[in-house]
């Protein structure tokens, strides 16, 4: 409220005052009025600071075109391209520069991957070339890369772990066809499957003739490690070379027993379908 108009208001409640009192009145209707334009100062500013607070210009050196440049999808020419459902997909996380590129775009071709998919089933343009593969989807690879009916692999499943899970069928084709990893039934599908699991089970799905082990290929390889002819055997047929220093060159390891990521297993099925083909 004006200051004039809070002066008429006192008039009316205060009649009449003594000369001392006016003056005493008189100040407190200035301070007072001091306070009023104070509290209107404070309100413009933080009306003024609501609005800065959406503004661009908070941050100097991003304007509204770079942020629109940040929030742009990333180009097919820069990472690999699959085609899901029969739409293109960018995976934004298989830069083509990586050595794994290739291979994630061959056995997405060859309709052995598809990536991740969120809640509803849509992909989400992630592949995880560094998260392990589990058991399960090595079944899965490997029954699809056989070229094995989904119908025609029996009406059992020895293996409770999997029974309810998405890879159900999967892994009752691989206990049906008896490839090791599986047979049994005491394997837990979800964990992370190991190097000398993925190479055997991709030999047995694609029907490939096991040589004998001599222990001879890989320091870690002896004739007593499991499935150490399906690791000799890829390693003959250059499907795999077991692990290299930082200069590139071969440490003479294999690591059987070491989780294996998605980009590996991606590369194995790859070179597997190129050199031995579907049975």
């Amino acid at each position: 409220m004006h200051r004039t108009a809070w002066i008429i208001i006192f008039f009316l409640i205060v009649p009449s005052v003594k000369a001392g009192e006016w003056e005493k009145l008189s100040t407190d209707l200035e301070l007072f009025d001091q306070m009023m334009n104070a509290d209107q100062t404070d309100m413009q500013q933080q009306q003024d600071d609501a609005v800065l607070e959406d503004s661009v210009d908070l941050f100097p050196g991003v304007d509204a075109e770079e942020e629109a440049q940040e929030k742009e999808p990333p180009l097919s020419e820069d990472f690999a391209t699959i085609i899901v459902d029969g739409v293109k997909i960018i995976l934004k996380d298989v830069p083509l520069e990586e050595w794994f590129a290739e291979y994630v775009e061959d056995t997405a071709a060859r309709n052995l991957i598809s990536g991740y998919r969120d809640s509803a089933g849509r992909p989400t343009g992630e592949f995880g070339p560094a998260d392990f593969v589990t058991v399960q989807q090595l079944a899965k690879m490997a029954v699809l890369g056989a070229g094995i009916d989904l119908f025609n692999c029996g009406d059992s499943l020895k293996n409770e772990t999997a029974r309810g899970q998405w890879s159900q069928k999967y892994v009752q084709c691989a206990e049906y066809n008896r490839w090791a990893v599986f047979s049994d039934g005491s394997i837990k599908v979800t964990r992370p499957a190991d190097r000398a699991e993925v190479v055997v089970t991709v030999l047995q799905a694609f029907g490939v003739r096991i040589s004998p082990v001599s222990g001879s290929v890989f320091e870690d390889v002896t004739r007593a490690t499991p499935f150490g002819n399906a690791i000799e055997t890829t390693a003959r047929d250059g499907v795999v070379s077991g692990y290299t220093d930082s200069n590139g060159n071969p440490t003479g390891y294999f690591g059987p027993g070491d989780p294996v990521n998605r980009a590996e297993t991606a590369k194995i099925f790859s070179l597997s379908s190129k050199t031995y083909g579907a049975r």
